[in-house]
C-alpha cells in the first residue's frame, strides 16, 4: 500500500545572492515496509527533500509541490498544530549528528519519555516503562540506569542508538534517516544499519535512508534515488542502479567505489570537477559540465528515460535526436522514449 507520494516537490531558498533552488521538481513514491535510498554529492539537495517533507525548514524557504500525501493526507494542508502531531509520531527522523539533536542538559530518559507522553498520551510510570523498553531494543545494557544519563555520557554509537531508540518510541508509519552513520567507524556503522534492519522488520516501519555512501545502499535498501543538482537523474531497485547504472553521474559515483571484485592495481575513478553552483546552474543537464559525454543537445532540459520496471534515469545518450552527437563507443547504446 503507498504509503508516501511526493510530486513535483520544489524548495527555494532567499538569500542575499538571490534564489537558490536546492530541490528542483522531484516526484517519488513510498510503499510500506519499503527502504529507499537516497544518493548523491553533498549540496544535491537530499537533506532539504527530508526536512520539505517534514516542514521543518528556516522562513526563507519556499516550499511547493503538486502532492505531498502521507495515506493520502496532504501535509502541506495540515496546519503547524497538526503537523506537530504527525513528526514524531507518524514520520520520525534520525539525524546526522545525535551530539546536538540531543538536549546536552536533559537526560536520554527525559527526551523520549516527552516524546512518548505527547503523542501516546502515557503517564509518568507507563512513559518510563516505555523508555526501558526501547532502550532494550536498541541494544542499550542496563537501560534502567542508563536512562538516567545525559547525551555526554554515552558513546557516538550508543548516541545514535538512543536516536533510533526515540524516533521509533511512537511506533512511526516512515522513519527519515539522514546519515545516520557519517560519524561512525565501520564496525558501528554496521550495528546501528543491522539494529535499523531488525526494527523495521518488526515494526513494518517504512525508512528513507539518505547517504553518500553506495556501500550501505547496497546493503540496506530495495530501492534507490540519484540526486544531482536538485534533481532526480535515476531511480530503479538496487540491483538496476548497481547492475546497468544509466545516468553517467550514477556511473561515476559507482567507479569512485572500492570493491572487491576489482583488480588490486586499478586505480579509483573519482567524478571530475566540482558540484554545480545552485545560483547559476547550466541550462539543460546540471551534469553536463563535468560529463565526458557531453552533447550539444545536453543544453535542453532533460527528460527521463524508461528503461523498464521501474527504472528511469534523465539523459540524452538515450535520445533518438542524439544518436549522431553519440561519441563513437556509444553509438549504438538503445534509444528509448521520453517520459516526463
Amino acid at each position: 500500500m503507498e504509503l508516501l507520494e511526493v510530486k513535483n516537490l520544489k524548495t527555494t531558498f532567499r538569500t542575499e545572492d538571490g534564489p537558490v533552488t536546492a530541490v528542483n521538481g522531484l516526484s517519488f513514491s513510498l510503499e510500506d515496509g519499503e527502504t529507499l535510498g537516497i544518493v548523491g554529492e553533498s549540496g544535491s539537495g537530499k537533506s532539504v527533500t527530508a526536512l520539505s517533507i517534514m516542514r521543518l525548514l528556516a522562513r526563507n524557504a519556499t516550499v511547493t509541490a503538486d502532492r505531498i500525501a502521507l495515506r493520502g493526507e496532504s501535509l502541506p494542508a495540515k496546519s503547524e498544530a497538526e503537523m506537530r502531531k504527525i513528526r514524531g509520531h507518524r514520520i520520525a527522523m534520525i539525524f546526522q549528528d545525535p551530539m546536538t539533536s540531543l538536549n546536552p542538559v536533559l537526560t536520554i530518559g527525559e527526551q523520549i519519555s516527552e516524546a512518548v507522553r505527547l503523542h501516546l498520551g502515557l503517564g509518568p510510570r507507563d512513559a518510563r516503562d516505555r523508555v526501558i523498553e526501547m532502550l532494550s531494543k536498541v541494544r542499550i545494557p542496563q537501560p534502567e540506569k542508563r536512562l538516567g544519563n545525559y547525551p555526554h555520557q554515552f558513546s557516538g554509537g550508543m548516541r545514535q542508538r538512543v536516536m533510533i531508540a526515540m524516533a521509533l518510541s511512537c511506533n512511526p508509519e516512515l522513519l527519515i534517516a539522514d546519515e545516520p552513520t557519517t560519524a561512525l567507524d565501520v564496525t558501528i556503522q554496521a550495528q546501528v544499519l543491522e539494529l535499523m534492519a531488525d526494527l523495521q522488520r518488526e515494526t513494518g516501519a517504512a525508512i528513507i535512508l539518505i547517504t553518500h555512501d553506495l556501500g550501505v545502499v547496497a546493503e540496506f535498501c530495495k530501492n534507490v534515488l540519484v540526486m544531482y543538482g536538485g534533481n532526480m537523474v535515476e531511480y530503479g531497485t538496487a540491483e538496476q542502479i548497481f547492475a546497468e547504472p544509466r545516468m553517467p553521474y550514477t556511473q561515476g559515483l559507482l567507479a569512485s567505489l572500492p570493491r572487491l571484485d576489482r583488480s588490486e592495481r586499478k586505480r579509483l575513478e573519482p567524478i571530475a570537477g566540482q558540484p554545480p553552483n545552485l545560483l547559476r546552474l547550466p541550462p539543460g543537464c546540471a551534469f553536463a559540465p563535468r560529463c565526458a559525454y557531453r552533447m550539444p543537445i545536453c543544453d535542453q532540459p532533460v527528460p527521463l528515460y524508461d528503461f523498464g520496471g521501474g527504472h528511469v534515469a534523465r539523459c540524452y545518450l538515450y535520445d533518438e535526436r542524439a544518436r549522431d552527437q553519440r561519441p563513437e563507443a556509444m553509438r549504438e547504446l538503445p534509444t528509448i522514449p521520453a517520459g516526463s
